[in-house]
């Protein structure tokens, strides 16, 4: 009489094995959970790390805009600059010495 020989049910057996070895079981979901944790944080590390160096940028170019205000504001406001703009919308001009009148208060 031949037996014959029965398969084993795999998945069933994969099953069984890892519910009694529930510890290992859990040592494996915390390392993968801590895997996703790892790969999460370094994602958003180089999200910040791209976001610092875009506001480095925008500092620098809005630090070169404001020196770039400053000379413009020195130069729109030199005296030479004003007194011929004076004399040519208002028609001021400085007082000669021969226009010049002494008030003396007694």
């Amino acid at each position: 009489m031949t037996q014959i020989k029965r398969q084993p049910n795999l998945a069933k057996e994969i099953f069984n094995d890892l519910f009694r070895h529930k510890l290992v079981l859990l040592f494996i979901l915390v390392n993968v959970i801590s895997a996703l944790f790892i790969v999460q944080f370094a994602h958003m590390n180089r999200l910040a790390f791209i976001e610092q160096d875009r506001l480095l940028q925008q500092r620098d170019e809005l630090d070169i805009q404001w020196r770039h205000n400053l000379i413009e504001q020195r130069t729109l406001a030199e005296h030479s600059r004003i007194e011929a703009i004076v004399g040519e919308k208002l028609g001021l001009y400085r007082p000669r010495l021969a226009d010049e009148v002494v008030v003396s208060v007694l």
